[in-house]
């Protein structure tokens, strides 16, 4: 089973670095007296694995943190090690997909700007199957019809009792591009529409003329979490895999330029006016 980090993971690993950082101890004494290798305590600590409940109680104590301390971050360590939903399509997405997945189950606040296609949360079975058949990678129809469950399953955080606020800035090229051809197009504006009338989502179009924006060098998402201690997570796709930049400036920046977007955008108003009109022009 892929060892794909969690939110969760994140936390305990900033904890802790923290920790450990506050008692001036090196790596090599703390995993000493964890009775871990240093390699591996420095792998912990960059959440790139997990680490065992016994493990994390031994290096609390070592630091000495106090007896809530201890409490909340054993519970981190014991709900880090649970397996999401997409867990079981192992082999079927690519690791920093699945990766993403659990970051986004986790997000209180999804911040999306697309330039050409409907967002994954937003698109409908038929789109997504055109998305898939037209992309980099030659997928198999059984491939391609794993991923549709996927991404379908992945639209469900939408409708859960506590869903996340979902913010959508699109580019009038992602409504006006003709994915799968003018039926599948009129059924998801639809769903667009339908989607953004839900209390906790708000849409928004960037018309062609309003000419250059801050999101012309490609699609990214910002998510954000309930507790403020978890640090925004930036997301951007490419060609050459998925990019999670994490360091203050890179994040500031995707936030800035999402804040820039959405001032730029339509009212989501006018963006449902456009949207209709999208859909008249293909009926």
């Amino acid at each position: 089973m892929p060892n794909w980090p969690t939110l969760r993971r994140r936390r305990l690993a900033r904890e802790l670095n923290v920790l450990r950082g506050s008692i001036h101890m090196t790596i090599e004494e703390a995993a000493a007296n964890a009775g871990i290798s240093p390699s591996h305590l420095s792998r912990v600590e960059r959440a790139l694995v997990g680490v065992r409940v016994p493990v994390v109680r031994a290096l609390l104590m070592t630091y000495g943190a106090d007896a809530p301390t201890v409490a909340n971050l054993v519970e981190v360590a014991q709900t880090a090690t649970q397996r999401g939903w997409w867990h079981r399509y192992a082999g079927s997405i690519p690791d920093d997909y699945a990766t993403y997945i659990g970051f986004e189950s986790d997000a209180s606040r999804i911040w999306n700007f697309e330039l050409i296609s409907i967002p994954g949360l937003i698109q409908t079975e038929g789109y997504t199957r055109a998305i898939l058949r037209g992309g980099v990678a030659r997928l198999t129809e059984e491939e391609i019809e794993r991923r549709v469950e996927v991404r379908m399953r992945r639209q469900s955080l939408l409708h859960r009792d506590d869903p996340p606020a979902l913010w959508v800035v699109l580019d009038e090229a992602a409504i006006r591009r003709q994915v799968g051809g003018p039926q599948t197009m009129v059924e998801q504006m639809q769903q667009l529409g339908t989607i953004a009338n839900l209390p906790h989502v708000d849409v928004q179009v960037i018309p062609f003329e309003t000419g250059a924006h801050p999101g012309t060098p490609g699609s990214f998402v910002v998510l954000g979490f309930a507790d403020p201690a978890d640090r925004d997570v930036v997301y951007i796709e490419t060609m050459a895999g998925d990019l999670y930049p994490e360091g203050d400036a890179d994040v500031q920046a995707a936030v800035q330029a999402f804040d820039r977007l959405r001032a730029m955008a339509l009212s989501p108003n006018d963006s449902a006016s456009l949207i209709q009109d999208a859909v008249k022009e293909l009926a």
